[in-house]
């Protein structure tokens, strides 16, 4: 009889920093045969402790393993990882499956699928959303793009660390492009937050206004309305005009400025909305700004 542990596809680990050694350990966890590569060894212990193989190099690892994950820095690094006679690549065994979990550029992400299908293997972008606690405790997000049959097959492995898996087609590049818009609405946001904050705290409000405030705002239901208000293009529906929208925005602009504060999203969203007024737009709803960018 086939044991639990034996049946898990052996699993080859490359990059162990912080968000690296957290999804490994919940892949050792889960009883996934674990061997592990490493620029600096030592970060390897607490998985050797239990029961992790180290290798030497990134092919070695990949000529023990049917599936590869890699957590690594940025672009140069990956290709540093991947290629040449000690990389990844050169070790890929034929058919194995190589799951990128960085946040990297679209093109590199393309380039590599290019690359391990010349190798014989296939290549998933995976990149994952969340924290170092959000990966210690198995709750990250992974947006996956690649081949639907690979996908299937890795797909026990990635909700192992990755609970909620998004599946966004066949293309590589399209997981990174995702992967880029969910931190370009985290910076976004912490932006907005921060410009909130020192608003507040320039104009003398409480400071535990702004943060019950922002709380609101985010849980808001209307929030969700104008997701799917500017998602459908839904601009006729007026609930607030464009002209109405340039005014307090102008208003919030004069404000800052009385505190000595530029804000920048601001002025942004006045451009916008100058822009929108211009096609004509005045009377429609506010959110019609919106598509100045989308075209």
């Amino acid at each position: 009889m086939t044991s639990p542990l034996s049946a898990k596809l052996p699993i080859a680990f490359l990059g162990l920093g912080k968000m690296g050694l957290a999804m490994a350990t919940n892949l050792q966890r889960a009883g996934y045969p674990l061997v592990v590569w490493n620029r600096s060894a030592e970060k390897a212990e607490p998985l050797l402790a239990a029961g992790a193989s180290v290798a030497e190099t990134p092919a070695a690892a990949a000529r023990s393993a049917d599936i590869v994950i890699s957590s690594l820095a940025d672009d140069a690094s990956f290709r540093a990882v991947v290629s040449g006679p000690d990389g990844l690549l050169s070790g890929l065994r034929p058919g194995a499956i190589h799951i990128g979990t960085s946040t990297v550029s679209p093109g590199l992400s393309d380039e590599l699928a290019g690359l391990h299908a010349a190798a014989g293997g296939r290549y998933l972008a995976g990149p994952v959303v969340g924290r170092v606690p959000a990966a210690e405790a198995a709750q990250l997000v992974s947006f996956v793009g690649g081949d639907a049959d690979a996908i299937e097959t890795a797909r026990a492995v990635i909700t192992t660390y990755a609970p909620m898996m998004l599946v966004v087609g066949e293309g590589q590049s399209q997981a990174s492009v995702a992967k880029l818009i969910a931190n370009f609405l985290g910076a976004s946001g912490m932006d907005l937050i921060g410009q909130s904050l020192a608003w507040a705290e320039k104009s003398g409000l409480p400071p535990e206004l702004v943060p019950q405030m922002l709380s609101g705002f985010f849980g808001n239901p209307g929030t969700r309305e104008y997701i799917a208000k500017i998602g459908e293009r839904d601009f006729d529906k007026v609930g607030f005009t464009a002209a109405g929208g340039l005014k307090d925005v102008q208003l919030m602009i004069d404000a800052a400025h009385a505190v000595n504060l530029k804000l920048s999203s601001a002025e942004a969203l006045r451009a916008k909305l100058d822009a929108a007024i211009a096609l004509g737009w005045r009377d429609k709803d506010w959110s019609c700004f919106t598509d100045i960018d989308r075209g």
